[in-house]
């Protein structure tokens, strides 16, 4: 096959060539990110959050009631519900906690530790350390895994207004930012005395995966009056059972109080990168269209350039080109279209991606994917070309005197 000829016939319509390649171009920028979009995603969904997604049950839940007011009556209230809670079949542990892992927003406090006040103006993630308020049964409820020590007991409650120093619990990550390889048992920050170490859990998404810093206090029997969740760890097979019981169980031992949501932690997960999914289910939608689009200009292409060159095509098989000939032909100068399309195409995903990762975070292009995507641009424009291809090499020799 000829390909200074073939460049020069693309050169004759320049215009309708100029417009499938730069449409070519800019379906493959948008199916290389796309499907970059969506992978980021599918794995951010299905990361090792380091809990065990599918068997811990959220209850959000709000007093109502000005009895809540008084911490005592709250206090016997939240106990009492913990208990007809644990008594539910396949129920393993309950707790409470202020608020959950896997958020941006949220109680927050600095912290360092007191021999070296500094650190926090050196490290800015020990500027705002996810500050969670709990009592003794998150670990099991969670799931934790303590690297170092103990979790909070009830020993570590406080009345409210109290100004004895506080136990904390940390995270790993918090841990080797404060004190590195040494054991932070019994070490003082400013926001207490460190009793236990937890391997890391994402508290934060947004955060590195070494910058997931968070402390645990026992002090949420002292906040009244607030929103709060309630925090069950389920056998595994008995999550529908439970779950279509704890709203009725609760409000059995106190109706004055709305509940908003109960949901699993993978639904949680799912919540938080609702909109990522979102977004890369549009541009998937998108990237459908275009390549649909981009097929029909393909066989409108081949199609119109078929009926301009008919007397060619019959000259040709006047000279013996028999039907294959001509077939191959007419694809061959669709691939050399969808090629210089494609060649552009690569300035055009890193363009675009350079832009998406403005506003959203992005991963960079890499050659599987990229080959991926010119193949699936290559079939489809195959596909669409292959009707007028068909036609074509079925000109009759004789449509050469017809038009001479």
């Amino acid at each position: 096959m000829n390909i200074k000829a073939l460049f020069k016939s693309l050169l004759l319509r320049k215009f309708t060539t100029g417009l499938l390649i730069l449409q070519l171009a800019i379906t493959l920028g948008l199916l290389v990110n796309s499907s970059i979009l969506a992978f980021d995603t599918k794995g951010k969904i299905s990361q090792t959050t380091g809990l065990d997604n599918d068997n811990i049950l959220i209850m959000s839940t709000q007093p109502t009631s000005g009895s809540y007011r008084d911490l005592d009556y709250f206090r016997s209230i939240v106990n009492q519900d913990i208990v007809k809670l644990n008594q539910l079949p396949g129920v393993n542990s309950v707790s409470v906690t202020n608020q959950l892992p896997i958020a941006t927003q949220g109680m927050s406090s600095n912290i360092y530790d007191l021999d070296n006040p500094e650190q926090d103006k050196t490290d800015k993630y020990l500027q705002s350390v996810q500050y969670i308020l709990t009592q003794e049964n998150l670990a099991d409820a969670m799931g934790f895994i303590i690297l170092e020590g103990r979790f909070l007991n009830k020993d570590d409650q406080l009345d409210f207004g109290s100004e004895q120093k506080r136990n904390i619990v940390i995270t790993e990550s918090l841990k080797r930012a404060l004190y590195g390889n040494e054991s932070a048992i019994g070490q003082e920050t400013n926001n207490g005395f460190i009793v236990g170490v937890i391997k890391d859990i994402i508290l934060d998404p947004t955060l590195p995966s070494d910058k997931q810093y968070g402390m645990f206090v026992n002090t949420v029997m002292e906040y009244i009056f607030t929103g709060r969740f309630y925090v069950l760890n389920i056998d595994p097979h008995q999550m529908a059972s439970v779950r279509s019981q704890v709203s009725e169980t609760i409000l059995a031992v106190q109706a004055e109080r709305d509940i908003f949501r109960v949901f699993t932690m993978q639904e949680h997960l799912n919540r938080f990168y609702r909109d990522d999914k979102g977004l890369a289910d549009l541009f998937l939608l998108l990237c459908g269209l275009m390549l649909f689009i981009t097929a029909i200009s393909s066989y409108a292409y081949s199609q119109f350039h078929v009926s301009r060159q008919q007397r060619f095509i019959g000259i040709r098989r006047a000279l013996g080109a028999r039907k294959k000939d001509i077939l191959l032909y007419v694809l061959t100068e669709n691939w050399f279209v969808y090629s210089i399309g494609c060649l552009l195409g690569c300035i055009v995903v890193f363009g675009f991606n350079i832009l998406l990762s403005q506003y959203i975070s992005l991963s960079k292009p890499d050659i599987a994917l990229f080959l991926l995507a010119v193949g699936v641009i290559f079939i489809s424009g195959t596909v669409a070309t292959w009707l007028p291809a068909v036609r074509t090499s079925n000109i009759p020799p004789v449509i050469a005197t017809k038009t001479v």
